[in-house]
């Protein structure tokens, strides 16, 4: 019996335990230590932490630790996390991928899903970086929105939109040019300064004066712009202007994705698939299409598609 353990280190800290290729439990850290949204302490200021999580696994040895991450830039940035967990598990080999973040959101709705084909759209506030990060003119990318077909065999992107949007709003780094088109490893990637995905609904959030992880207040007051409230009328209307500009975004993405193949059933994926109140007017617009919503779309589900990844021994990709 194959035993895998899966662990996320981004936000929302999460373990994965799979048996073979069946998922028999899932953890998330903030469970345990009361922090809602818990990240790892930064290691060269905090120093080593204790994962409360990891006690579940004490008597466990795994054939296989994956841990995997949004990539905070470089792996000897996160080497430090990286050696936290490996202290604290026992396993016979382990591996770091901290370069695919949309990949596991894929594989993570693929798993719940039980299509056994499928188009997968993923939507977040910043994931990966481009192949080519380390060069000055792209350095600051991060990967927001992306397309992959899925099978039980195989998974492929096809597709990454990136944007320099994040880094520059909180990091003051210099602008480059609005669009710019490449490719690498068979996958188009699509470079823009403009505020996209994810991060475009935490733009306007920060507009509308809501606090980081308010996400869900801001969709629930959208739909009452127009209906006499007491509510601030700035903050209806930015919360409306987020609601309805990110949908139609996605529904171009959708659209983009039903090029790269003829499948009907669509994954959404990502932590912007948390808002189901636009994921049901997805289902809506695409009446001949069969959607499947990730369960747990924000980063604490690649832990699941990391160990997933593994187990279902698809051909690595990068």
């Amino acid at each position: 019996m194959k035993k895998v353990l899966g662990i996320n280190i981004s936000h929302h800290v999460s373990c994965a335990y799979f048996e073979d290729d069946i998922l028999k439990e899932y953890y998330e850290e903030d469970r345990f230590n009361k922090i809602k949204h818990f990240m790892p302490p930064d290691p060269f200021y905090e120093g080593p932490y204790n994962y409360q999580i990891l006690k579940k696994f004490k008597d466990i040895v795994f054939d296989a630790l994956i841990i995997v991450s949004y990539d905070r830039g470089d792996i000897s940035v996160e080497k430090p996390y990286v050696d936290d967990i490996i202290k604290q598990v026992n396993f016979k080999r382990y591996i770091f991928y901290y370069r695919e973040h949309h990949l596991f959101h894929a594989t993570c709705g693929f798993y719940f899903s039980k299509f056994d084909e499928a188009l997968v759209v993923s939507t977040d506030g910043g994931g990966e970086r481009c192949p080519d990060h380390r060069k000055n003119d792209q350095r600051n990318f991060r990967t927001m929105e992306a397309i992959f077909t899925i099978d039980k065999k195989q998974v492929k992107a096809h597709y990454k939109r990136c944007s320099n949007a994040r880094d520059d709003y909180f990091d003051n780094f210099e602008k480059v040019p609005a669009e710019k088109v490449d490719y690498a490893h068979d996958v188009e990637w699509s470079l823009t300064n403009k505020k996209i995905g994810g991060f475009k609904y935490l733009w306007y959030l920060h507009e509308a004066g809501f606090n980081e992880n308010e996400e869900g207040q801001m969709m629930g007051i959208a739909p009452y712009k127009d209906k006499g409230t007491n509510l601030d009328k700035k903050v209806l209307e930015l919360a409306h202007k987020a609601q309805e500009e990110t949908l139609q975004d996605r529904i171009k993405l959708i659209e983009k994705a039903m090029t790269y193949s003829d499948c009907k059933n669509i994954i959404l994926t990502g932590g912007y698939h948390l808002n189901c109140s636009n994921n049901f007017k997805l289902v809506k617009h695409f009446p001949k299409l069969n959607f499947f919503v990730d369960p747990i779309p924000y980063d604490g589900g690649t832990a699941v598609g990391g160990a997933f990844y593994y187990v279902q021994d698809y051909k690595r990709q990068f």
